[in-house]
């Protein structure tokens, strides 16, 4: 009796041991996004205990956790607004870590628009609502149509966000980084490059 239970315990183990590697999960998609946010969500994987969700920001190198445990979603927060990020999962167990999925882009969203305050100027102090595409990227003018605030294409200026003024052609501020999209902070006035208290919040 005492063999059998002995045989039967190495048996358990052994089978315990030979436990296979889950299957690399797949389905794994973007299910809503908002200018912070993505969530995604993937299929069961097969005898998997756990799901890695990782992020880049190029999708080739650099890939970061950002979810380890049971769920089958995962948000992702505090990201840029506007922007491209990639995703890949897998599967886990006590046998290991599965293949990563394929990788998926996500992107969060463009903004409707942006307040602009703290000027020392109350000719830019406008609320900027989504117009137009301009060279390839979103443009914002105000309502009624004073300023715009937009990415030049050429010039000076080129990559550069502009607020720039119909009524006489002129650029009041512009951001000094070559960026996608507006940063909240840290605009210069276009005229003598001193700095200002510019700030950009989107809605």
């Amino acid at each position: 009796m005492k063999h059998l239970i002995f045989l039967l315990t190495i048996s358990f183990m052994l089978m315990s041991c030979s436990k296979d590697k889950p299957e690399t999960p797949r389905g794994l998609s973007q299910t809503a996004n908002d200018l912070y946010s993505i969530t995604l969500t993937w299929d069961a994987s097969e005898d998997a205990e756990n799901y890695t969700l990782y992020r880049s920001a190029d999708g080739i190198a650099d890939f970061e956790i950002i979810y380890d445990g049971p769920n089958k979603s995962a948000t992702d927060n505090g990201l840029s607004y506007a922007t491209t990020y990639y995703y890949k999962v897998s599967a886990k167990n006590k046998a290991g870590e599965s293949t990563p999925s394929m990788t998926v882009s996500g992107s969060t969203t463009i903004p409707d628009g942006f307040i602009i305050t703290g000027s020392s100027s109350p000719d830019v102090n406008y609320s900027f609502s989504y117009e137009e595409d301009y060279n390839g990227k979103p443009s914002y003018e105000t309502d009624p149509t004073i300023l715009r605030l937009m990415n030049i294409a050429n010039g000076d200026y080129e990559d550069h966000w502009v607020i720039w003024g119909y009524l006489d052609s002129q650029v009041f501020y512009y951001h000094p980084d070559i960026t996608d999209y507006p940063s909240p902070t840290g605009w210069l006035n276009a005229n003598n490059d001193s700095e200002s208290d510019l700030v950009l919040t989107p809605f």
